[in-house]
């Protein structure tokens, strides 16, 4: 089976984890009810086709290496389901844990930092209907919830203690359900093209009911407002597209089944969104790309790709992680402690607060990655060599 170059979606994991975590420091110090930037200043602050790009990625690095061990690992087995859950938990529950006692613990001072902060750059009152809600200040029980991951199938709860990891919660539900999915759907080429299409419908309905159903950040649905889409059926199409992309390029899927997605699916999609799959697709299809687009194009499409996959895409497989988890704990504290003492206006103290929010968190995020996520990663694949080997029996 060929081996695929994906270096380059470390980088590109890291660019979306920057433009979520500047799209909240702009929101928090007014967004532009306190400057306005042209273009650019509408694409920070609307940072959610970033996370659709998060899961796009996701769904096809999981189906990417789920097919290539599927030799050593075959999916209908019961080791396997487990290895694949160990892996993930081990991969992502520390700095998970630690990043939400610490978001609980400092919670009250972030609270007053954030209108502090809204109130100095704007002179208005802010009210932030989420995290910062006044009437949805977390308890212990949230931060239980949150734990078990429990948190995103509640309203009110899915972003009570900390913003970003209401989608933590989405994730898992994904990992969950994935190694059924693939042996539902993915098992092999026949059963891919008997239901592919079905699914990419079902997904489809999936999103425009709970949509209707639960609401969006916009708004509140019949039922009840979730705000954050912290159900998987709010994105199982964006996890869908990256495991077909995957299947496809590895020989499982066909053209036929991508053009489906894009067809039933691409029409509802927000155009931002749209704009962040094309260009995880065009990245990931530039080898086909290139035989037909012009060569300067292709040359545009291949730089690009060298810089995501270089010393830009190593140092962000390193701390996008850590970055997209914890720059809302620290943002609040930075960004106050520059309106408290920095002697100068809004504006050059805005742009003095974004340096400091940004370096802190790259700093902390990379010691971070060495000191939790790369011990407990080694660890996960020590645990599971020495007590967790595919047994040869049916799952």
């Amino acid at each position: 089976m060929k081996n695929l170059d994906t270096t380059f979606l470390n980088g590109l994991r890291f660019v979306l984890a920057l433009w979520v975590a500047l799209g909240h420091f702009y929101k928090y110090i007014g967004g532009a009810a306190f400057v306005k930037i042209p273009v650019l200043g509408n694409i920070l602050i609307t940072n959610g086709p970033a996370v659709d790009g998060f899961m796009v990625i996701t769904g096809f690095l999981m189906m990417y290496h789920y097919i290539k061990r599927e030799q050593e690992e075959p999916p209908s087995e019961a080791g396997t389901f487990r290895k694949f859950w160990l892996r993930r938990l081990f991969r992502l529950y520390p700095l998970y844990f630690i990043a939400l006692v610490a978001a609980y613990n400092v919670f009250q001072y972030n609270y007053d930092s954030v209108y502090f902060n809204y109130h100095y750059f704007t002179g208005k009152e802010a009210h932030f209907a989420t995290t910062y809600n006044p009437a949805a200040y977390p308890t212990f029980s949230d931060l239980l919830l949150h734990l078990t991951f429990l948190h995103g199938l509640l309203p009110g709860v899915n972003t009570s203690i900390l913003g970003p990891a209401w989608s933590l919660s989405l994730e898992m539900q994904f990992y969950m359900l994935f190694p059924l999915l693939f042996l539902l759907f993915f098992k092999n080429g026949q059963v891919v093209k008997q239901r592919m299409v079905q699914l990419i419908l079902f997904s489809l309905v999936a999103v425009i009911a709970v949509e209707k159903l639960f609401g969006t950040w916009a708004g509140g649905g019949r039922i009840i407002s979730f705000q954050a889409p912290s159900l998987l059926f709010y994105s199982l199409h964006y996890f869908l597209l990256g495991m077909l992309l995957a299947a496809y390029l590895l020989g499982r899927a066909k053209l036929f089944h991508l053009a489906a997605w894009t067809l039933i699916i691409l029409p509802f999609t927000g155009p931002l969104t749209v704009m962040t799959l094309l260009s995880i697709v065009i990245l990931l299809f530039s080898g086909e790309i290139k035989k037909y687009a012009h060569p300067g194009i292709s040359a545009a499409i291949e730089g690009i790709k060298r810089v995501l996959s270089g010393r830009v895409g190593a140092f962000g497989a390193d701390v996008s992680y850590s970055l997209y988890l914890i720059h809302m704990i620290l943002m609040p504290g930075i960004i106050r402690l520059v309106i408290t003492y920095a002697p100068f206006g809004r504006i050059t103290n805005a742009l003095i607060a974004c340096g400091l929010f940004l370096a802190a968190n790259l700093l902390l995020s990379y010691a971070l990655y060495l000191w939790i996520e790369k011990p407990f990663i080694a660890l996960g694949k020590r645990f599971i060599k020495a007590g967790w080997r595919v047994p040869r029996t049916a799952a």
